[in-house]
């Protein structure tokens, strides 16, 4: 297989591609594929398929990072050569996030019951900064072949995208070096 090697950086439910858009950036620059699927399709099987779409439109098997929710969205794709779950859920195949807890009790409070049409829930922007931005500026899972523990908030992309980046670069470098 040719072409450059790939990551797959999946979202959670209260953030967009754009948040990975450092990690992104950094990435290309080291020489790397990244591609950032759009979720939010109403669904766990639906973004599932948004992200298998962007899996199989790359010419060879991709690292997925997933973040939050995202972990259990990639957990259910194929074709990946690595997964790695960022702050997120590392559910079996048929789990759910509920099954493993849910949301912690912070980000509970902070969710608005659905007040459209089509009852979906948005998060507090008021409270979004306390509950997945702590530490940006103004039981470790036992199913993961190695963890790594780092002194940030729900979201490092966001705070501290270099510590991805590297993770992310390191971690292809080692997968490029076994095709």
């Amino acid at each position: 297989m040719g072409g450059r090697a790939a990551a797959v950086l999946v979202h959670g439910l209260y953030h967009r591609p754009e948040h990975f858009g450092p990690v992104a950036d950094g990435l290309r620059a080291a020489g790397f594929e990244a591609v950032v699927p759009e979720l939010h399709r109403g669904s766990l099987a639906a973004d599932t398929a948004a992200v298998q779409a962007a899996v199989d439109a790359l010419d060879r098997p991709p690292l997925l990072l997933g973040h939050s929710y995202g972990g259990s969205v990639i957990t259910g794709v194929r074709g990946a050569r690595h997964l790695v779950y960022l702050a997120a859920f590392v559910p079996d195949s048929g789990e759910s996030a509920a099954a493993l807890g849910g949301a912690s009790p912070q980000l509970r409070d902070a969710v608005v019951p659905g007040e459209g049409p089509d009852g979906t829930t948005r998060l507090d922007p008021g409270r979004a900064a306390d509950v997945l931005y702590d530490d940006c500026p103004g039981p470790l899972a036992a199913r993961c072949t190695a963890v790594r523990e780092w002194p940030t908030g729900h979201s490092p992309f966001v705070s501290r995208p270099a510590l991805v980046v590297d993770l992310v670069a390191e971690l292809l470098g080692t997968v490029s070096s076994r095709t």
